[in-house]
């Protein structure tokens, strides 16, 4: 096969290999603008919803700042799509220049055979060819020639024509792509446009909160107690489910080790929580999630630190908060002034879904993932549900990010 052909299928092959990779990078982009798009219609919503409430929140200044990031993730996955599409004009366009040379000397070695077979058209030629062979082997020898001569002009018509239709594609999807880049770059207009009426939003309910700075010190103090009782509470109630462990000549307990001995329907419950971190339902089935994992300062405060054991998510009204896992209801706590807690076991494992007004559960009582446990409580900064997720080792509880837990 000559050089020209050859460069021409292996050109026509990677075009075929490199086609579901281009596509597999566009549906994961569009997958990841989806997820945000969804995001942020959830936020705008409970945005609305606390402004209907006509009183600005610690809770609403929380939300502008998760659509500001959502946002600017989406700007940034825009770019990504956008820097996409003009790197496959760009090598669209280089392909095409290629494809026409390649075609146009394919046309000219085309041509140079067509006239080698109109020299030698007639079976007389052919003939007279082959008798003036000086040996039988050479005879062999130009039949075989005059034959490959033969398959080579009709693969060569083939190849013309499947360069033709591949170049045809590739300049009808040039055009698609162009189509594409002019609306993500309007879409993306638009989203700065928003972006900056978000970033306002957040100005202005930053400068009314900060006219209520004693009534939000009283509320992190508040706050401050509530968590401190969530969190007593909750070791409280999970060691209390556990037998210590004892050493020789001493009572139960004196070793300061919890027993961490499991069933086998616990080992595999506990297996199989582990396998699904970052699989995991969220509680709810609209929300947001507003405060993470650890330690964070004030959105409003200056100097004051919060640290948060778990994370909160904000949510509409009488949201049915659901379990994140199957499992086991362990306890059913009631922390005054801040509703009520549930806490669900799975084998090393406890999660812990708290500020409900309501349980629909009660101890000993199994779950099953997305089961429902009860109902957000609605309070001064809206409905919002606090999670926490908590691992028992030999050395005690450890408190864990359940953020990352979660699916995306």
């Amino acid at each position: 096969m000559k050089p020209l052909l050859v460069r021409t299928c292996v050109g026509l092959l990677l075009l075929l290999i490199t086609l579901p990779l281009q596509a597999q990078g566009r549906k994961d982009l569009e997958k990841k603008r989806a997820s945000l798009d969804k995001q942020i219609k959830t936020t705008t919503a409970l945005i609305e919803q606390a402004k209907k409430e006509q009183r600005v929140t610690q809770e609403q200044l929380q939300l502008l700042e998760s659509q500001i990031q959502a946002r600017e993730q989406l700007i940034h996955t825009m770019n990504s799509e956008l820097h996409r599409v003009e790197q496959r004009i760009t090598e669209d366009v280089d392909l095409v220049a290629s494809l026409e040379n390649d075609l146009v000397r394919l046309k000219e070695e085309y041509g140079r055979m067509l006239l080698f077979a109109y020299r030698n058209r007639s079976a007389y030629d052919r003939m007279s060819y082959l008798f003036a062979s000086t040996s039988f082997q050479q005879a062999y020898k130009r039949s075989r020639y005059l034959a490959q001569i033969a398959e080579q002009r009709t693969r060569q018509a083939a190849l013309i024509s499947e360069t033709r239709a591949t170049i045809d594609q590739r300049l009808s999807d040039l055009q698609a792509q162009r189509t594409e880049k002019s609306q993500l770059v309007n879409q993306q207009q638009a989203e700065r446009q928003r972006l900056n009426k978000d970033r306002n939003g957040q100005q202005s309910a930053l400068s009314g909160l900060k006219k209520e700075e004693g009534r939000l010190r009283e509320t992190q103090k508040k706050q401050e107690n509530q968590r401190r009782d969530l969190d007593a509470a909750i070791r409280k109630a999970i060691e209390a489910e556990l037998k210590p462990k004892t050493s020789a000549g001493n009572k139960p307990g004196a070793s300061g080790k919890l027993d961490l001995t499991l069933t086998p329907e616990a080992k595999e419950l506990n297996a199989d929580f582990e396998k699904n971190k970052g699989k995991l339902p969220w509680p709810v089935e609209k929300g947001v999630i507003t405060s993470r994992f650890g330690k964070q300062p004030h959105p409003v405060l200056p100097g004051i630190v919060i640290e948060n054991n778990g994370i909160d998510i904000t949510t509409e009204k009488n949201a049915t908060v659901r379990a994140l896992f199957r499992g086991e209801v362990s306890s059913v706590i009631v922390i005054p002034g801040a509703g009520k807690a549930v806490i669900l076991s799975h084998g090393v494992y406890r999660t812990v879904y708290s500020n409900l007004r309501e349980v629909s559960v009660e101890k000993g009582q199994k779950a099953e993932t997305k089961a429902g446990l009860g109902t957000v409580l609605a309070g001064d900064n809206g409905s919002v549900v606090h999670v926490e997720l908590w691992k028992i080792t030999a050395d005690g509880l450890v408190k864990v990010d359940p953020g990352p837990w979660l699916f995306r």
